[in-house]
């Protein structure tokens, strides 16, 4: 059972879109803009290079870890409460990331940051999924899909411009967008489901600690690599408390993830779906921005121009895909997409060692930009597709978790991939067309992961009833 608290009036729809959806555009912005001003942090702010890294893991460790417990508070304590306690934290730590004075100063503002953002943006999502339904669901969630991609490659160019002025400007514009958004986020209604027995501490706290051994691992490979015992002896800790998370889960009287959610097809499918989407989308704005810039020689603020038509690629078609889901079905869409999306990475892979960006490069990031776009937005739809009001939360929590750490673990898997390449070639070409050679094994990851998630998509085809045994739980 949900209780709604203030609900929405009918002529407010579209005032609750923009401030959700402006919620996760601002989130999913702040993790590209910060990219092109990194050297200028570590000049001012005297950064080693090993330790610069965590100006960008400072925010993802948390903001990967904490979803699904942020999601779950947006239950128990209403869902507008924790997007406002949300939505003020980020506030107040951006500007506390703006001020900052050194190293561990920034990092610890960041990791605030990042635990904002896990509060913020599943509630905002199950928001979405509670108020609207059937095609305006679409719609929503559309816009929603719409705003994360644009949000990406717009980050990586106004994080240039505002880099030229100062780097500071790269988390202080959060402040008033933060500002706006908390007097606005009156009118989004509220959602939250009557407390049952005691809250489940251990369950998040097995859940979140598993989650942050997961991505602080993966995130290590980067330095350490696969192999090295520290980063398999975190991820043989991480398996171990997710595995017991899992069997707490079913236990518990009220748990922090119902195990019946998976008993839809559309959440098990979807997700599955929604971390190689992830994947996919880090892969290539990772992998582009190092081509255009070790390669092509591009500056920051050139390469982040660069992904100005990707993101209104990616903004128009994502607001089209709740009519293409409308005319061909969420998985010929969906899967559709996919498609797209790996014959652009195809494209991309086939370039020269070092090609021009005109040639070899604009055409292909577009096409992968169309499909992709079709691809992210259709995988959010379908992870909410058929889940019960009670449930709205968790599912949210699910989408937001599963693309993140879908997201990190693909780009680690792929740094690898590229790196092991690049060694394999420098003995015999240039540092150029190597590292080059390293990109194009990535690229051709990439569209053999949209290829496995297009093939995922077939069970989507018929909704599966929820097993019986499911059902009872």
């Amino acid at each position: 059972m949900t209780t709604t608290v203030a609900p929405t009036r009918t002529g407010r729809t579209g005032l609750v879109m923009l401030v959700l959806v402006g919620a996760q555009f601002m989130i999913s912005m702040d993790a590209t803009i910060v990219n092109v001003a990194l050297p200028s942090i570590r000049d001012q702010l005297g950064f080693s290079d090993v330790a610069l890294s965590w100006v960008v893991n400072g925010y993802a460790l948390p903001f990967g870890g904490l979803l699904l417990l942020g999601a779950r508070l947006g239950d128990r304590l209403g869902a507008q409460r924790v997007f406002r306690w949300g939505t003020v934290v980020f506030a107040v730590s951006s500007l506390w990331c703006g001020l900052a004075t050194g190293p561990i100063d920034l990092v610890a503002a960041r990791a605030v940051q990042g635990v904002g953002a896990a509060l913020m943006s599943p509630v905002a999502m199950t928001l979405l999924v509670a108020r609207f339904d059937g095609p305006a669901r679409h719609r929503a969630l559309g816009w929603w899909g719409a705003m994360s991609g644009l949000a990406g490659g717009l980050g990586m160019l106004l994080g240039g411009a505002l880099t030229t002025v100062s780097w500071r400007w790269n988390f202080l514009i959060n402040v008033p967008i933060g500002i706006a958004i908390l007097l606005l986020s009156r009118y989004t209604g509220d959602r939250r489901l009557p407390a049952v027995g005691r809250p489940d501490v251990l369950g998040a706290l097995l859940s979140t600690t598993g989650l942050l051994l997961v991505a602080y691992a993966v995130i290590s490979t980067e330095r350490l690599g696969w192999t090295d015992w520290s980063t398999s002896g975190l991820l043989g800790v991480a398996l171990l408390l997710l595995a017991g998370f899992t069997v707490w889960e079913a236990r518990v009287r009220d748990p922090l993830v119902p195990l019946r959610v998976f008993g839809f097809r559309s959440v098990s499918a979807g997700n599955t779906v929604i971390a190689l989407v992830g994947a996919i989308g880090q892969i290539t704005y990772f992998t582009v921005t190092l081509y255009l810039q070790q390669v092509l020689d591009y500056s920051p603020l050139r390469s982040g121009a660069v992904f100005l038509p990707i993101s209104v690629t990616l903004f128009v078609v994502s607001t089209a895909v709740p009519r293409l889901i409308a005319r061909f079905g969420l998985a010929a869409a969906l899967g559709g997409g996919l498609a797209v999306a790996a014959a652009g990475l195809i494209w991309l892979a086939a370039h020269p060692p070092q090609g021009s960006y005109l040639r070899d490069v604009l055409a292909p990031t577009v096409i992968w930009a169309a499909g992709w776009g079709i691809a992210q937005a259709a995988s959010f739809v379908a992870g909410a597709q058929g889940v019960e009001a009670d449930l709205a939360g968790v599912a949210s929590g699910l989408i937001a978790t599963t693309y993140r750490l879908g997201g990190a673990i693909g780009l680690a898997s792929m740094i690898t991939l590229a790196a092991a390449r690049t060694e394999h070639l420098r003995p015999t070409t240039s540092a150029a067309h190597a590292l080059a050679g390293g990109i194009t094994a990535a690229w051709w990851a990439g569209a053999g992961c949209a290829l496995v998630a297009a093939a995922v998509t077939l069970l989507l085809r018929r909704p599966a009833p929820i097993p019986a045994d499911a059902a009872a739980r």
